[in-house]
């Protein structure tokens, strides 16, 4: 009798699913409600971009609960009631009848998105993958752009055959079919099911990871939450990546109105932002497979510059021959940095303390979510995103020269802090 075909990418496809569904209707497509909700309730660029404030802000800050939950329990029914929260999220947002209740709902939406999003969807991937994890992980990374690619400029036409209401609707009902199909496939551990990471033989399992160009991580201790905050590792990585994933999301958030202030319409606006957020797909693969054989750090700097240095050439606000190849070079070199992060972090921390270490990694972020108002408030005052670019050009500079930090080599955790709590 043959044994059952490995789980893993099936997994790995229920974790694409998911991050486009949340990443792409919660995040990617947030920037093209600004200008409708802002109209509807009366309300400033500053204070629609608050929204995104708030969005961060719950999942970070549920984020180290989830993260245990993850480490501990079913991640399929973590991941599950996720799904029906989040739908429930978009459902309540469409009737709300003031931008306070928006914003009070969008933290909702936000725990949803917390449960079933990256963090869960990273989770199970780096639990089921130890030799090919970059890989792995990169595959489910596609989710958020693939979400953008397919979804924002699904977004831009019913936004203007339906209103910002009747689409979010619609986010609730696909959001909400996920449910079952979370439940039937995914498991915690190839473990659960009598099979390995990687699809391995029985008689094969690895107990330690060796990246031939970063760090060398034992992948067996259980760290505590104690040992990870005594880990430099732990903090120079988690400061490093948050500074240059909130002034991200500081361009996702405004890019839409950026663009509309250049002369593109909102249609247009919507189909570069879903592009450029497709072009991640590429970006997620190339940089899941290179983060397996190269230099994490490495890989993290040049995601980095390359968002940078587009950036800076739509600061001048060029003709569609640069603005657009700028525009979408951000889309793929951001795609790359998730897949190269959760390696990081699985080759640091090991599979069996990922999503605690990576729920208490967006807690440290926390404070740089604030960016999107910051970046909009600039544009409120000036007229125009000159400056706003430029602060997140420079918080990109910020963010990897404290990644240069990040010890090149980590060892296993003091034994008496090899255990859970």
């Amino acid at each position: 009798m043959s044994a059952p075909a490995f789980r893993g990418w099936w997994i790995v496809l229920v974790a694409f699913l998911c991050q486009a569904t949340s990443m792409g209707f919660a995040i990617i497509s947030y920037g093209l409600f600004l200008t409708p909700v802002g109209a509807e309730f009366g309300a400033s660029t500053m204070q629609t971009n608050l929204g995104v404030v708030a969005l961060n802000l719950v999942m970070t800050g549920v984020g180290p609960v989830v993260g245990a939950l993850l480490d501990r329990t079913s991640i399929r029914a973590v991941m599950t009631l996720g799904a029906v929260i989040t739908a429930a999220g978009f459902a309540l947002i469409s009737i709300a009848g003031s931008l306070a209740q928006v914003g009070a709902l969008i933290g909702v939406v936000a725990v949803g998105v917390a449960m079933m999003g990256p963090l869960s969807a990273t989770t199970v991937v780096a639990k089921w993958f130890d030799r090919r994890r970059g890989q792995a992980v990169g595959f489910a990374a596609m989710g958020p752009p693939a979400g953008g690619l397919l979804l924002v400029p699904l977004a831009g036409v019913l936004l203007g055959s339906i209103g910002w209401r009747g689409t979010l609707q619609v986010y609730a009902g696909i959001t909400l079919a996920l449910a079952p199909l979370i439940w039937w496939v995914v498991r915690s551990t190839p473990g659960e099911i009598g099979q390995n990471a990687d699809g391995a033989a029985p008689d094969v399992e690895r107990v330690a990871a060796v990246a031939p160009a970063g760090p060398i991580v034992a992948a067996t201790p259980v760290w505590s939450s104690g040992a990870i905050l005594r880990s430099r590792a732990f903090w120079t990585l988690a400061v490093g990546i948050g500074i240059v994933f909130g002034f991200q999301q500081a361009w996702n958030a405004n890019a839409p109105r950026f663009a509309e202030g250049v002369g593109y319409t909102t249609q247009q606006a919507a189909l570069l932002l879903g592009v450029g957020a497709g072009l991640g797909i590429p970006g997620t693969l190339l940089f899941g497979a290179l983060a397996d054989r190269r230099s994490q750090l490495v890989l993290l700097w040049i995601t980095i510059a390359i968002q940078a240095v587009c950036i800076l050439v739509l600061r001048t606000e060029p003709g569609p021959a640069l603005f657009v190849p700028a525009w979408l070079g951000i889309g793929f070199a951001a795609g790359g940095m998730l897949p190269v992060y959760a390696a990081l972090l699985g080759r640091i921390f090991g599979p069996a303390s990922f999503g605690r270490a990576m729920g208490m990694a967006g807690l440290v972020m926390l404070p740089f979510t604030t960016s999107a108002p910051l970046a909009g408030a600039l544009r409120d005052a000036s007229g125009s995103y000159a400056s706003a670019l430029l602060m997140i050009v420079i918080a990109f500079g910020v963010g990897a020269a404290v990644l240069g930090l990040v010890p090149v080599r980590t060892g296993r955790p003091a034994p008496d802090d090899a255990a859970s709590e």
